[in-house]
């Protein structure tokens, strides 16, 4: 298990994974200087710290906006860069490290911003309380660009099927439920986890990836 986050965290921005980690391409796994893998258990504790560290961020700016300390295109702009880095983070986590990043990756990541961006600017016509309350679920949203990386990666490494995964700690709602039924399909047969479901932000589904072609269903 990683106990330093922040250096973690510096080795994956870096254009060079540091001497104590690595990314095996081969194999699509992280791994110390020891040859030991990353266990994927680890990998998703990460994501969820870096998404609880925005959580603090936006509530702290949101506490701000309502009591008056700062503007609302203060916030708007102090909002949209810390999910701005949170993003590409998890996405770039997902992709296996900076090095391994080009400019298609960046431009999906950058169409997905995008859309964040225009769900940021709903906030100026709600309540202080209701504001409060989902800013919290839009920091949750960015474990979505961490499975946008994943998949990226995982179709260049030659995965051509997925397979949604319940989170057997969790409670799921009927789509996921649904979707993880569906089984081993073609990668773009379902949504990402926290896409078209109930859960929405807060979803704790995984997804498996393969390599093959998907069944036919005789008509």
């Amino acid at each position: 298990m990683l106990n330093d986050l922040a250096a973690f965290s510096n080795a994956i921005m870096s254009t060079r994974m540091d001497a104590e980690w690595s990314y095996d391409r081969k194999v699509g796994r992280y791994r110390n200087e020891k040859g030991q893998f990353l266990s994927k258990k680890a990998v998703g504790a990460i994501v969820d710290g870096r998404i609880s560290k925005l959580e603090q961020q936006l509530k702290s700016f949101t506490e701000k906006l309502v009591n008056g300390s700062i503007t609302l295109d203060q916030w708007q702009g102090s909002v949209r860069e810390a999910i701005k880095i949170a993003h590409i983070q998890v996405a770039t986590i997902g992709y296996g490290g900076k090095a391994e990043m080009g400019r298609s990756e960046y431009g999906r990541i950058g169409q997905r911003l995008r859309s964040e961006y225009t769900y940021l600017q709903g906030f100026v016509r709600i309540s202080a309380p209701m504001a409060m309350a989902r800013i919290g679920l839009y920091a949750q949203s960015v474990r979505g660009s961490y499975w946008q990386g994943t998949e990226m990666k995982e179709q260049q490494r030659g995965f051509s099927m997925m397979r949604r995964v319940l989170d057997n700690q969790a409670v799921h709602c009927q789509d996921c439920i649904g979707y993880a039924a569906r089984g081993i399909v073609s990668i773009g047969s379902l949504p990402m986890p926290g896409v078209r479901c109930e859960c929405g932000a807060r979803c704790k589904c995984s997804v498996v990836y393969y390599r093959g072609q998907a069944q036919v269903v005789p008509v």
